[in-house]
């Protein structure tokens, strides 16, 4: 029903809060992560540097994803089309 809706949307939203906040690039954990470094340091991270740091932490991040979704497909996907047909 809808209250059980409502806690899995809670629960969904709550989880993507705390993941979001690990100190992580291209994660907002990482965007804090170079502005704590910042305030130690007294001075600016050069812009090219950050932004290779996010590119890699995205790349990484994606091919987690990829990663997870096929082994997934494949603990899962023989079961699936078992049913199926």
């Amino acid at each position: 029903g809808w209250l059980n809706l409502l806690q899995f949307t809670a629960i969904l939203s709550v989880n993507l809060g705390i993941i979001n906040i690990f100190p992580f690039p291209a994660l907002d954990g990482g965007r804090l992560l170079f502005v704590a470094i910042e305030k130690i340091r007294g001075k600016r991270i050069d812009q090219k540097i950050e932004n290779i740091v996010h590119s890699i932490g995205f790349s990484i991040l994606m091919i987690l994803i990829v990663l997870v979704t096929y082994r997934d497909i494949v603990r899962w996907g023989g079961q699936i089309i078992d049913k199926i047909f």
